[in-house]
């Protein structure tokens, strides 16, 4: 498989980066969900786990973004809904796109709100920029998840939407997002 995007499908580089963010964003969304059920002594590594997938997004979105931008995407997939579809389609990935920057900088929001440094992956510490507020606080947390859970149902219509084109429609967009079958 080649490494760059072809007219007609994504290469192994952008397949690598989507599939790792699929994989980052249910696991810190997962993670965000049952932290408080977690045993108390888990508490600070659930969470830790679950800043660190964030930043990841944050950085794989930043990667993402440029790969883009140097190696376009194929075409959007025509369908026989026309260009509504291909409107919704685009309008979707930008919701998207915008919501995988939020919720990261939400949660930044959140910690600094709360006082806390802001670890980067276990290499740097960065301090808080403004005291300690915990009514501010607690709002930041509530926008944050609030941009979590939308970023989680477009995420899900999205992988829905890829069934009905492959399943319904019948057409490349799934199998395009996929590593090629070998042949044998």
């Amino acid at each position: 498989m080649q490494w760059r995007n072809s007219p007609d499908r994504y290469g192994a580089g952008l397949l690598t980066i989507h599939w790792l963010m699929v994989g980052l964003i249910s696991f810190g969304w997962l993670l965000g969900q049952l932290k408080d059920a977690t045993p108390d002594d888990w508490h600070g590594s659930v969470q830790w786990l679950h800043n660190s997938a964030g930043l990841l997004v944050l950085l794989l979105l930043v990667v993402r973004l440029a790969w883009r931008f140097a190696d376009p995407p194929p075409a959007i997939e025509t369908s026989r809904f026309g260009p509504v579809a291909t409107w919704a389609a685009q309008l979707a990935h930008g919701a998207l796109y915008l919501l995988m920057l939020a919720v990261p900088i939400a949660g930044i929001v959140v910690l600094f709100g709360r006082g806390q440094t802001l670890n980067i992956l276990g290499l740097i510490d960065i301090a808080s920029p403004w005291a300690r507020d915990r009514a501010f606080a607690r709002s930041a947390r509530e926008v944050h998840e609030w941009l979590a859970n939308a970023l989680i149902i477009l995420a899900f219509l999205h992988a829905a939407a890829a069934l009905v084109h492959h399943w319904v429609l019948r057409d490349q967009t799934l199998r395009r997002m996929l590593l090629p079958r070998r042949a044998g």
